[in-house]
């Protein structure tokens, strides 16, 4: 018994001072090009040691979903020491300014990069729409209001243990193909839905930046015939991954706001079936992402994803249908009408496949704001599912709601 006391007296007094770091906006609701205000507070959790921070030169905002938005900088509104000593119990704050993008517009979350923080909500309209009582997503809760930074004054944050927790968990979450379910008819008629996301393995203050962009994810597209007698499921794609994700490793020589984005790793595709209907692939792929913004919250977005088969047992012959690329380009508006096409070329002659995603906003006055967008889907060629990678089935057009794209 003394000895396991002993050690948890040692686990006490060893444990370092901790620092919890909190975004506080100004103004939740903001106009295209204006400008963005926050605090920085950084308190010491701990009630027996100091605690020795560097404040961060500047703070880099990514908007969640949003692939082509540019970064938004932070910057301190007033020079300062950036190595602060926080006593126990304390906190200290320190003001950031930066202009938001003129195209971005809706209710945005905005995700801190390199700063362990949960996100910040916030609604950006345009000035004539100021009249529309649109609420704005819901942002960090922060202390209450109180004296300037003073680091021997205890502050008492609104953000309880469960909630940061709560935060992290859901912060690390993100989209990562498109969201949609969508209806159409070459025969019975079917659904084909897709549900995709990614999960950050590590958190964004860990001591080596290159954890941070490892990811885990999971996509799954399938087509229901609902039409059909007792509305089977024709066929499912499951697709867990993991994979190194940079958006933005550097900026591209053609244009000075253009973004260069780098993804690498490895992927499995199954369609769960057995037998002669059993269809799998293991590959190994990489991914330069090309994005060129424009005026007004324009931009095309480049993305060929390159890979090559580890394992294609259960379908042997399936680059000669679908290749070794699947060539991404989008096109539209951050916050307007996008379109996406997704190309395949086999190495057999007229072995190919086409996919066309338009997706138009359907948050206006008058649907009351709806969430999510219309979605107008088109496949042509090879392979629409797994099981059918080597078949060539009539043209299909759908129509239905998108999620996130």
């Amino acid at each position: 018994m003394r000895a396991r006391f002993g050690l948890l007296l040692a686990l006490l007094v060893c444990t370092p001072a901790f620092a919890e770091f909190v975004l506080i906006p100004e103004d939740r609701t903001l106009q295209p090009g204006g400008v963005l205000s926050i605090t920085l507070q950084v308190q010491n959790d701990s009630s027996t040691k100091d605690f020795h921070v560097e404040m961060p030169a500047r703070i880099v905002l990514r908007t969640r979903g949003v692939e082509a938005a540019p970064d938004i900088v932070l910057n301190p509104a007033i020079s300062q020491p950036m190595q602060v000593t926080i006593a126990a119990n304390g906190f200290t704050r320190l003001r950031y300014t930066g202009r938001l993008p003129e195209g971005l517009i809706g209710n945005l979350v905005l995700e801190p990069v390199g700063l362990e923080s949960p996100p910040l909500g916030i609604s950006v309209t345009r000035a004539e729409d100021a009249n529309a009582k649109e609420p704005a997503l819901p942002a960090n809760a922060g202390p209450p209001e109180g004296p300037t930074a003073d680091a021997s004054k205890t502050a008492v944050s609104a953000v309880g243990p469960s909630d940061r927790d709560a935060a992290r968990f859901v912060t690390a979450f993100s989209p990562y193909e498109p969201n949609y379910i969508a209806a159409g008819s070459n025969g019975p008629t079917n659904v084909k839905f897709q549900v995709s996301l990614k999960f950050r393995l590590f958190n964004p203050d860990t001591q080596t930046p290159f954890l941070e962009k490892l990811y885990i994810a999971y996509s799954q597209t399938s087509i229901w015939q609902v039409g059909a007698s007792s509305a089977p499921f024709y066929d499912s794609s499951y697709r867990p991954s993991v994979f190194f994700l940079d958006e933005d490793i550097s900026q591209w020589p053609f244009r000075e706001s253009s973004r260069l984005g780098f993804q690498t790793g490895f992927e499995h595709e199954s369609n769960g079936k057995d037998g002669d209907a059993s269809r799998s692939i293991n590959t190994a792929f990489v991914r330069p992402i090309l994005t060129f913004p424009f005026a007004n919250g324009r931009f095309i977005s480049l993305a060929p994803k390159i890979y090559t088969y580890l394992e294609k047992e259960d379908n042997p012959d399936i680059a000669y249908y679908r290749g070794y690329c699947d060539f991404l380009i989008k096109a539209g508006s951050i916050d307007g009408i996008q379109l996406a096409s997704t190309m395949r070329k086999g190495t057999g002659a007229g072995k190919y496949s086409v996919e066309l995603d338009l997706s138009i906003p359907l948050k206006t006055p008058m649907l009351g704001n709806l969430g999510g967008y219309l979605h107008l889907q088109y496949f042509d060629g090879y392979g629409e599912s797994l099981l059918d990678y080597n078949q060539k089935l009539p043209s299909q057009f759908r129509i239905g709601l998108m999620i996130t794209r």
